[in-house]
This record gives structure tokens, C-alpha cells and sequence, in this order.
């Protein structure tokens, strides 16, 4: 393949070229990769070859390689980057260069945590994952959603290949608008204060009150559609989408806007006391 653009690319302390190929793909010499770390190139090229997982990533480019006091062209076999860290995954430390091993175990472990958060909602049933996520910090709890929304859309985005370029279009834009949130989970909890698990509760059980109401007085739509409306309406007005990272200065507020949608949809009632619950002073006289 004609090599369209080159690239530095560094991995454990050796500087190399990576190479843009005409399939949009960039690709690494595999001699490159095993070079640093001190493992036979020949035998690595032929487990990548064996293992079908990977074997497609390989491919042959002539590249210019180092010789006596200058250069020469051959030609060389070439690994596309999205494979590098499986690849990596895969060594056998103990045939690694010892000054890298400690790092190598590290990425292998991060690794194989990666694979956790990815799959996990294939392997273990919702109900089953939302207890377990039940123990764990608030910033965990999101990180866990978000991957587990980023694996239900890429099953769909498989399943709606050779769909309709539009349907593709929603697909791929919803996304982009997880991982963006992935991107920005840390900056976002960063210096805030955020609800607890008790005033999140709390706050799902408001909105299911309000969401009875609206449904006792419009039983034309399911249930679980007005539900669905004032959640969504609640998230939206708060800038959150999950109760749990909603700053806690603004719960407080949260509240009294719910009651204040109870009130709309039931006027001259009296507010439930739920509203001012939570450890909240009363927001309603």
C-alpha cells in the first residue's frame, strides 16, 4: 500500500514512524514495537498472524529502514494502531526487557479493567449491575453508565449497518455525545459537591410523584411515559443526566422545582410533605 503521510510515534523511549495508509488506518512496523521492549520480532509477527483477532490488522508496507551508514527500501509487515493495545495485552512479561516489565503489567491489568467496563452489561444482567454500582463512589456510578450506554450504541450502530445514511447519522451522533461526556466526566466533578446516594433517592422519588400525578390525570398515555417526560424535563432544566451528580447546592432548588410541577398539574392542592423531606429545610409554607 502507498504510504500517504508519516508521523512520529513514540513507545517505550523509542521514537519511530506510525504511517496513514489509504484505508484511513495508521499502521506501526511490528520490528518497531518489539524493538524497546526486547522480544523476537519474527516470533511476534507470526502469533499476530495466528490469532484471527488481529491477523486482518496486518499489513505489508516498504518503508525505509536503517542500513551500514544509510537507508534502503523493503519491505515490512505493518500492524494498524487500534490493535496495539491488544497486542500489548497479550505478552508474555517474562520475555519482556525487565526495565519495562512493571509498565507492561500495569497497561495488561488497565487493560483487562477496560474490557470489564465494556462488556460488563453482555455479561451480567441490569438489575444485578445497578446493585453492584450501588456501592461504589458517585463518580464511579457515572463513569459505569456512561460505558455501558457507549456498548448499547455501538450494538446498535453494528445492527444499523446498511441502514439508511440518516439513521446511521443519530447513531454516530449520540456517540460522539458519550464519549464527549467521558471526556469531560472529570473536569465536570472537579471542584464540586455533589448530592449524596440518600438525596438522589430522594429526588427519584419525587419525580415518580410527580409523574403519578400527571398520569392520574391523563391516563391517555402510559405510566412510564409521563415518568419518562418529567424525568427528561428534569435533566434538561438542570443540565445533569444522572440525579447523582447534580451539584448539591442546586438540590434545594431541584426540589422546589418539582413541587412547583406537582402544584401545576394538581392546583389548590396541598404540596405531599415528601417535597420538603431529604434533610432539607421545609420549602413550603
Amino acid at each position: 500500500m502507498d504510504i500517504l503521510q508519516t508521523i512520529p510515534f513514540v513507545f517505550y523511549g523509542e521514537s519511530f514512524p506510525g504511517y496513514l495508509l489509504p484505508n484511513g488506518n495508521w499502521y506501526l512496523v511490528v520490528s518497531d514495537l518489539c524493538l524497546p521492549l526486547g522480544v523476537d520480532s519474527h516470533s511476534q509477527l507470526q502469533r499476530i498472524k495466528r490469532d484471527p483477532a488481529i491477523s486482518d490488522g496486518l499489513v505489508s508496507i516498504t518503508v525505509d529502514t536503517k542500513y551500514k551508514e544509510g537507508t534502503r527500501r523493503q519491505e515490512a509487515s505493518a500492524l494498524n494502531l487500534k490493535y496495539l493495545p491488544y497486542w500489548l495485552g497479550t505478552l508474555d512479561v517474562a520475555r519482556i526487557k525487565e526495565e519495562h516489565q512493571s509498565k507492561v503489567i500495569l497497561f495488561k491489568r488497565e487493560f483487562a479493567l477496560a474490557a470489564w467496563d465494556y462488556f460488563r452489561s453482555d455479561i451480567i444482567a441490569k438489575d444485578v449491575l445497578a446493585e453492584m454500582d450501588a456501592h461504589l463512589s458517585t463518580a464511579e456510578q457515572q463513569y459505569h453508565q456512561v460505558m455501558d450506554e457507549l456498548r448499547t450504541t455501538k450494538q446498535k450502530l453494528d445492527i444499523l449497518s446498511g441502514k439508511t445514511d440518516q439513521e446511521l447519522m443519530v447513531v454516530n451522533g449520540h456517540l460522539s455525545d458519550i464519549v464527549g461526556r467521558l471526556g469531560i466526566l472529570e473536569t465536570n466533578l472537579v471542584g464540586k459537591t455533589l448530592i449524596n446516594s440518600a438525596q438522589a433517592k430522594w429526588l427519584s422519588d419525587l419525580i415518580a410523584e410527580v409523574a403519578d400525578m400527571s398520569y392520574a390525570k391523563n391516563k391517555k398515555k402510559p405510566r412510564s411515559q409521563h415518568f419518562a417526560e418529567v424525568q427528561n424535563d428534569f435533566k434538561s432544566t438542570f443540565g445533569v443526566h444522572i440525579y447523582s451528580v447534580l451539584p448539591e447546592d442546586k438540590l434545594e432548588a431541584a426540589a422546589s422545582y418539582l413541587a412547583g410541577r406537582w402544584s401545576r398539574i394538581n392546583p389548590g392542592e396541598v404540596v405531599p410533605a415528601i417535597f420538603s423531606e431529604g434533610n432539607q429545610p421545609s420549602l413550603f409554607g
